[in-house]
């Protein structure tokens, strides 16, 4: 249907099937994968094809029965977690794939796909190949000499689309090789990754999360470190509601990687030619260090915001800006929150600046100045397409929740109006406004309100937020 258009071909899609292509390219190796895709373009010229002629020369280049393997990606909804058992003798593992879900353990009417999986075992002994097993059945057995070898992982380079849950032992030896930097960037990024998730969907320990965060104190690769404060910021919003022991404790962790990190790199860039990713990391680590409250990045964070103000904008580069703003709004008040908006309504300031600070005003604490910015937001002073910019940040703090789902039901028929040409952007501002709650009442009161509403443009929206409120939960 012509409603959904716009929800269909979401990142989600998109991600999904480049993903399949990157597996399937590295289960068949690059040298097939390209022969195939040159024999498909020579004998498809000027004419039309169809998925299944990619398939076919793909097969017939690497002697692997792809649409065997692809159709099962790309047809069928969601993708696996593979649990590993290591078993007795420490000659063997287990390999049994379910379903995943975000939202818990799949039940059995939705757990009746049997992917094809490459398994890509690696270990400490032999870190530049992979085996080329392949998981096809509910559960396998698998040859791999666990009790001689320091470490093992599955999914070489992060290649596979599902998630791997480990025993406690592997748990624990592969966070030491990381500790060690053994494993790829690719693979440290897919086991942060793994873990976090696994944790979140209620398969494996947060604890176990916990221990791998723990090895990453080492860490240099700013996609790596991006990856942690993703999983780390998405922790700490769903313990928004918890004690104020448990979400220090988890500041103080976020310190203990962070803060040497900004140290480390230190404020101003050692000299012009510095890469760019660096910059990037410096900006990430100072937003994590001072969100986490470390007393000297949020004192040099105030120094340096009052000399910008004051005249000197030598003190922040592009990257080092926005996050300044973030803690500086995070950790202040009115002083603070209106400069970063006179920042932004100042059209003499570069555009991706202005956006910048608009989107930090949502950092805000204080209950006040947060339904001053929701006022703001739907003024002529912020554009129809940046409305999502102004309330960004709000979600971030717990407590102003519910102002901003408030916002959102109080405008709704003002919004519907506004967007009425674009309705996926509704979608955009109800995952804001929702997304980041944690209770099944809440997700039941966030149906109730849509139950009599024409959500048929932002409905998949609706729908995955909702499932991230019970994932949440």
């Amino acid at each position: 249907r012509s409603s959904e258009i716009s929800q269909i071909f979401d990142a989600i899609s998109y991600s999904k099937g480049g993903s399949a292509i990157r597996m399937l390219s590295s289960y068949i190796g690059l040298d097939s994968f390209f022969k195939g895709v040159r024999a498909y373009l020579r004998k498809h010229k000027y004419a039309n094809a169809s998925t299944e002629d990619l398939w076919t020369a793909l097969s017939e280049a690497s002697g692997v029965n792809v649409s065997q393997f692809m159709a099962l990606w790309t047809r069928t909804i969601g993708y696996p977690i593979l649990t590993v058992t290591e078993l007795e003798g420490g000659k063997q593992i287990q390999v049994r794939q379910n379903r995943y879900l975000s939202a818990g353990v799949a039940n059995e009417d939705e757990d009746q796909t049997l992917w094809w999986v490459p398994l890509g075992i690696e270990t400490s002994a032999n870190k530049d190949q992979h085996s080329t097993d392949v998981l096809t059945a509910r559960e396998a057995t698998f040859d791999l000499e666990t009790s001689s070898t320091k470490w093992y992982k599955l999914n070489k380079d992060t290649v596979g689309i599902y998630r791997v849950k480990y025993p406690a032992n592997a748990v624990a030896n592969l966070a030491q090789a990381i500790a060690n930097g053994e494993l790829s960037t690719n693979d440290r990024i897919g086991v942060i990754a793994d873990a976090a998730s696994l944790a979140s969907s209620g398969h494996s320990n947060t604890s176990d999360f916990l221990t791998f965060l723990r090895a990453y104190s080492n860490e240099t690769e700013f996609v790596a470190w991006q990856e942690i404060v993703l999983r780390i910021d998405a922790l700490q919003s769903v313990w928004a509601t918890e004690s104020k022991e448990t979400r220090e404790q988890l500041r103080t962790l976020s310190r203990t990687l962070f803060s040497p990190l900004v140290q480390r790199l230190s404020w101003d860039a050692i000299d012009a030619n510095e890469d760019s990713l660096v910059s990037r990391l410096r900006a990430l680590a100072i937003r994590a260090a001072g969100f986490a409250g470390d007393n000297d990045v949020v004192s040099e964070t105030n120094r340096r915001f009052q000399a910008f103000f004051a005249g000197d904008r030598s003190v922040f580069n592009t990257d080092t800006l926005r996050a300044a703003f973030a803690v500086a709004i995070r950790n202040g008040g009115r002083d603070e929150f209106e400069k970063v908006k006179s920042y932004y309504l100042d059209s003499a300031n570069p555009v991706d600046q202005q956006l910048a600070a608009l989107s930090s005003l949502g950092f805000t604490t204080d209950p006040a100045l947060v339904d001053e910015l929701l006022e703001f937001a739907l003024t002529d002073a912020v554009r129809n397409q940046d409305v999502h910019q102004a309330i960004v940040a709000i979600n971030t703090h717990g407590a102003n929740r519910e102002r901003l789902w408030q916002w959102y039901q109080d405008k709704y028929d003002l919004l519907v109006g506004r967007y009425r040409a674009s309705m996926n952007y509704m979608g955009i501002l109800v995952r804001l406004s929702i997304a980041e709650f944690v209770g099944d009442a809440k997700a039941d009161e966030v149906e109730r309100y849509f139950a009599g509403k024409n959500t048929a443009k932002f409905q998949r929206v609706l729908d995955q937020s909702l499932e991230k409120i019970r994932s949440n939960t």
